[in-house]
């Protein structure tokens, strides 16, 4: 045999001797230059995020990290299963290519895929119908819209939900994570305005609607986050902390519960004035928004002592809903800091005065 399976080309070829070869296949990246990664933990959930290739930690590393989980291992080892079907096929598509040769090397058939044996009387022919190489499909990437830059190694990743951990370096980058998801809703925030000029007053009040249910909702995964984390650091065990987690219920909507749980289970003491307050006022706004149409009741104006009128809409200017996501910001920087005792932006007096990262 004269031809060798695989053949020095495009995938880099290296006989390694006793029929092992070494090829580099390059994964196909997203529209955005994205390259997804799985956790090696089959158990993570939901394990899978990407990350830009060129940014973060680019020259010798020998560890990475999961997002979700922090499990650690080498970086090769967080491919997708998708993006090992893909190299598989290439493989074997390479192989059937290379095959045909081999064939045709120990057959002694020419250039023409035949080759005639005897004369007379007797002959035979034989040839070689080549079947067409097989397509092959490109990795499915599942659309992740949640990106991140870590402040450490300036890995820029895109995960679901609001991870704890830089995929590179490992870093906690949860704050920087509600630092980008804050600057989403200034975003939607700074366009208010000129919507308000375009398509109307009742646009821009549900534009302001939806930010301020935009923060509840943030404000509310973030603890839960920090909450869950909080008990499995603490030694409970995944039922226990899911059962934990299911009698929490809906307390982090409401300021009051929020802080009475977090004495309860951490003996944290959270304020009462400051962020707090602001956040207090805001979530109590969002009750007749979420279940009234944002008309004025007097459940609300009972639980807020708010000076509005019974039948009115509650009013929510673009100052509230700042003065909302710096009380956010620096509330979940206090949450984080009491429980995991990391040295973070804040630092104990609470007053909403620093700009945030956008």
């Amino acid at each position: 045999m004269t031809r060798k399976l695989f053949r020095p080309g495009e995938f880099g070829v290296r006989d390694l001797g006793g029929d092992h070869y070494q090829m580099n296949i390059s994964l196909p990246k997203d529209d955005d230059g994205r390259l997804a990664r799985e956790c090696p933990d089959e158990a993570c959930s939901p394990g899978y995020f990407k990350v830009t290739p060129g940014t973060g930690i680019t020259d010798h590393q020998n560890q990475a990290f999961c997002p979700y989980c922090r499990s650690a291992a080498e970086p090769n080892d967080f491919g997708t299963k998708e993006q090992q079907r893909y190299a598989k096929d290439l493989v074997m598509r390479e192989a059937q290519r290379n095959l045909n040769g081999v064939i045709k090397d120990t057959l002694g058939l020419g250039s023409n895929g035949r080759r005639k044996l005897g004369g007379g009387l007797i002959s035979i022919e034989m040839s070689l119908k080549e079947s067409p190489l097989p397509h092959v499909r490109r990795p499915f990437e599942d659309e992740v819209r949640r990106d991140v830059i870590c402040p450490h190694c300036t890995l820029d990743q895109t995960v679901f939900g609001l991870a704890v951990w830089c995929a590179d370096c490992g870093a906690d980058i949860f704050l920087s994570h509600i630092d980008a998801e804050i600057a989403v809703t200034r975003q939607m925030l700074e366009d208010v305005q000129r919507r308000r000029e375009l398509l109307g007053k009742r646009v821009a009040a549900k534009d302001l609607e939806n930010c301020l249910e935009d923060g509840v909702s943030l404000f509310e995964a973030a603890m839960r986050a920090l909450v869950r984390r909080g008990l499995k650091e603490r030694g409970g065990s995944a039922d226990d902390v899911e059962r934990q987690m299911s009698k929490l219920g809906n307390a982090f909507q409401n300021i009051d519960r929020m802080r009475q749980q977090m004495a309860d289970l951490f003996a944290v003491s959270v304020p009462d004035d400051g962020p707090w307050q602001i956040l207090a006022a805001a979530f109590e706004k969002r009750h007749p928004i979420a279940h009234n149409l944002g008309v004025v009741d007097r459940k609300y104006i009972e639980r807020a002592q708010a000076a509005e009128r019974h039948g009115r809409e509650v009013r929510i200017t673009e100052a509230d809903i700042e003065q909302m996501l710096l009380a956010i910001s620096e509330s979940i920087s206090f949450a984080h800091s009491a429980l995991f005792r990391l040295p973070e932006r804040s630092t104990g007096a609470l007053t909403c005065a620093h700009p945030l990262e956008s």
